[in-house]
């Protein structure tokens, strides 16, 4: 009796498992498979590496593309001009409102009222131009208290009262060299 156990289970040990078949190819030992696991283990390793790189490299050309990396290069890079000189972008600065009485010789009062603004060639003239403010209003104001409407009339009026100003603000404030002088707004009632 103990015989024929043995021999009932050395029978099921011989019939194979339908779900050992399917994973077996050709009558492969489980060794071989384990080998084939390991191949087919390796291949997705290698794929999803490829696949983080192609990925990682994609998105670095998008930000090289979106302008992330060329920060520093604008910062860096200077324009320069024909003569090879650079060339600085010019830096506006503007006064406060002026309101005064213009000078009718009469009763009836006139004033002008103006924004001015500065075309400085370095930014660094801001400070200079900030610690003489007051110096250069006084100068404007005075000589814009001493025009009469009519110096005010047109264009040409407004032409020579630029000229003046920039005349009057490059000498109250040498050694700083001012471009220009522009109006923001200008009003004679």
């Amino acid at each position: 009796m103990a015989q024929t156990k043995i021999k009932e289970k050395e029978e099921d040990l011989d019939e194979k498992d339908p779900a050992q078949d399917e994973g077996e190819e050709g009558g492969e030992s489980g060794e071989a498979q384990d080998g084939k696991s390991g191949k087919k283990s390796k291949k997705k390793i290698i794929i999803f590496g490829a696949l983080a790189l192609v990925l990682l490299l994609g998105g670095a050309g998008g930000a090289y593309y979106m302008g992330f990396f060329s920060k520093h290069e604008e910062h860096a890079s200077v324009d320069v001009g024909s003569d090879g000189k650079p060339i600085e972008k010019p830096v506006f600065y503007t006064l406060p409102e002026f309101l005064v009485n213009l000078n009718t010789g009469g009763k009836q009062s006139s004033f002008l009222k103006a924004t001015v603004i500065l075309d400085l060639p370095h930014q660094g003239d801001v400070a200079q131009i900030e610690a003489n403010l007051p110096r250069l209003l006084d100068t404007l104001n005075t000589y814009l208290r001493e025009l009469r409407p009519s110096d005010l009339a047109g264009s040409a009026g407004i032409q020579r009262l630029r000229e003046e100003l920039l005349l009057r603000a490059n000498k109250s404030l040498a050694p700083i060299k001012i471009n220009d002088i522009l109006f923001k707004e200008i009003i004679v009632q």
